[in-house]
């Protein structure tokens, strides 16, 4: 049956032959090419380690129990990293929100590529691109659109992309638009071309040499399967969640361009970066609780690590500033409404 068969009208007729404009993604977004391959050969090789990892993790507990030795593994190794993702990876290296010297610069950089989330190049680079274009067009894993500007229409697809399915999509950021300081920074970038290295050591070699010394050849598997490599995977499912639940449930202190939210039981997993719609507020500040009750842990760890010298040039807004922002953002609203 033609068209016109069918009985549409002239106007009709001309909107279905019309082609939808694709988005224009900004610039920094690559779609297609040697970045994009090697993005996705490194997501195919280090997640299908890590599911394999953490499947067999868990047969392993339930099948062979875990003891003391394991969970202390799992917890310590899991605190440290956590840490390295929120402290070193995003405040330190993505936002720049203090400085350290280059011992400490070391440390930040090895706990940081131990979170076993990619190099820090590309999460820094993929992190400013979150920020600059955040819930919209451009945004590397909003919950609002793919990885090619499109918008979601079913709130579940949206939120497993968030969750972690765009770092399958056939988009990527380039480094040299987005974290031309990373690539200068020498330290940084000789764990950069080590990071595999650090992904063993945080999820094979330093929890089976703990579980060999404490336990013996049973605890070294246990620790390798269930400390290592299911608690690396456990990290990164936790982590995404900023991206995922903090940009669609929790509460808003402050009224920003984006759907960033502040979120309860993410803010405790994360040691603090589920205080997200605060971060996206003031994004360099390194202590983000804006109440008593909200806990960042991070944050605290480093002022902390500034009263005894580890760390320097700590960037914080004061109380006046935050009082400021606040009354600000509470008269836009109203002027809003």
């Amino acid at each position: 049956m033609s068209i016109a068969d069918a009985g549409l009208t002239p106007a009709e007729i001309a909107q279905s032959t019309v082609t939808p404009a694709k988005p224009q993604l900004p610039p920094g977004v690559v779609t297609e090419g040697p970045l994009v391959q090697a993005k996705l050969r490194e997501s195919y090789l280090l997640l299908g380690i890590l599911y394999v990892g953490a499947v067999a993790g868990i047969i392993w507990a339930i099948t062979q129990g875990v003891g003391k030795v394991e969970l202390f593994t799992f917890a310590w190794m899991f605190a440290l990293t956590t840490f390295g993702i929120g402290a070193g990876m995003h405040r330190l290296f993505v936002h720049r929100s203090f400085r350290t010297g280059p011992i400490m610069r070391v440390f930040f950089c090895a706990i940081a590529q131990m979170a076993v989330q990619g190099s820090i190049a590309k999460w820094v680079a993929n992190h400013r691109r979150h920020h600059l274009y955040a819930d919209d067009v451009g945004d590397p894993h909003s919950p609002q659109f793919d990885g090619f500007g499109n918008r979601y229409v079913s709130a579940f697809k949206g939120f497993l992309h968030a969750q972690g399915s765009w770092v399958f999509d056939q988009a990527t950021t380039d480094n040299e638009y987005y974290a031309k300081d990373i690539l200068a920074d020498p330290i940084a970038m000789f764990f950069v071309r080590t990071r595999w290295v650090w992904y063993g050591m945080s999820a094979v070699f330093i929890p089976g040499v703990v579980g060999y010394t404490f336990g013996g050849v049973h605890s070294m598997i246990g620790c390798v399967l269930f400390s290592g490599l299911l608690r690396a995977y456990l990290l990164i499912l936790t982590s995404q969640l900023t991206g995922s639940v903090c940009h669609a449930y929790g509460y808003r202190r402050f009224e920003v361009d984006d759907a960033s939210t502040n979120e309860f039981v993410t803010t405790i997993l994360t040691f603090g970066e589920g205080l997200h719609n605060n971060h996206h507020r003031f994004p360099r500040d390194a202590y983000i609780s804006h109440a008593w009750w909200e806990i960042d842990l991070n944050g605290l760890i480093i002022l902390g690590m500034e009263k005894i010298g580890l760390v320097h040039d700590v960037f914080h807004a004061s109380h006046r500033q935050l009082e400021l922002a606040s009354e600000a953002d509470a008269q836009a609203a109203t002027t809003a409404r």
